[in-house]
């Protein structure tokens, strides 16, 4: 009888680990082709210039997907062109329904500096945009001499624009508020250049809005809110 149970229990534990095998590899296999019809879908209607990648972070996300649910999802694409400029998006999703619903989420779009210094070109003519410590700087020479410049700047947004404004202007190794230069008749043309730009950020899809911007080394990021509801730019079918 002892041997019985034995071989029963043998038997019960190599079912078991054998199911768990199947499930673990139907998730695998379901999770792979869903992440793959996402990014598709993706890469169709963002048409990036680089690749796309889908990621399922929920816990059995391909076995949700059989009961409509394809739960959080990142989403991330290289060379997305908006607006004359081309940016690395990235989109986090809660949620997601095999019908294009989501409880909302986040999204970033970097934009490299070149770009950026592009967008700004009537903003201190000659000054090219990088990012230190979180803040904008605009570096470059001015004057009828050349001077060395460099000036920081803070970023602000509203849910549709940001804005960049100069705080503090360097030059020969001393620093002052932009605001100061008013006051020297020599710098009142680069206190001109310096007033600040807002730029506008359209054709957002219903239910994003931009919610804060801050430079970093490799561009400046803008971050986004998705509010619950259809996922941007999704149809019926979405996964």
């Amino acid at each position: 009888m002892t041997g019985n149970r034995r071989n029963k229990t043998r038997i019960l534990a190599a079912i078991t680990a054998t199911l768990a095998a199947l499930v673990c590899a139907t998730d695998l296999l379901v999770e792979h082709r869903t992440e793959g019809r996402i990014a598709a879908q993706a890469s169709r209607r963002l048409k990036p210039e680089g690749p796309v990648h889908a990621d399922l972070t929920t816990p059995i996300a391909g076995l949700r997907t059989l009961g409509g649910e394809v739960g959080d999802i990142e989403v991330s694409a290289k060379g997305v062109r908006r607006q004359h400029a081309v940016m690395d998006v990235t989109v986090r999703l809660k949620d997601v329904t095999t019908d294009g619903n989501s409880a909302g989420g986040t999204g970033t779009a970097t934009v490299g500096y070149d770009q950026v210094t592009r967008r700004l070109d009537s903003l201190g003519d000659g000054l090219t945009a990088g990012g230190q410590d979180g803040d904008l700087i605009l570096r470059g020479s001015v004057g009828p001499l050349g001077l060395p410049v460099s000036v920081r700047a803070k970023v602000s947004t509203t849910s549709d624009a940001f804005t960049i404004t100069p705080t503090t202007v360097s030059v020969l190794g001393r620093s002052m508020a932009v605001d100061d230069l008013a006051a020297l008749p020599a710098a009142s043309e680069l206190r001109n250049e310096l007033e600040p730009r807002t730029v506008p950020v359209t054709g957002l899809p219903r239910g994003v809005a931009l919610t804060s911007a801050h430079a970093t080394d490799n561009g400046l990021v803008l971050a986004f809110s998705i509010a619950a509801g259809p996922t941007p730019g999704a149809g019926r079918g979405a996964a």
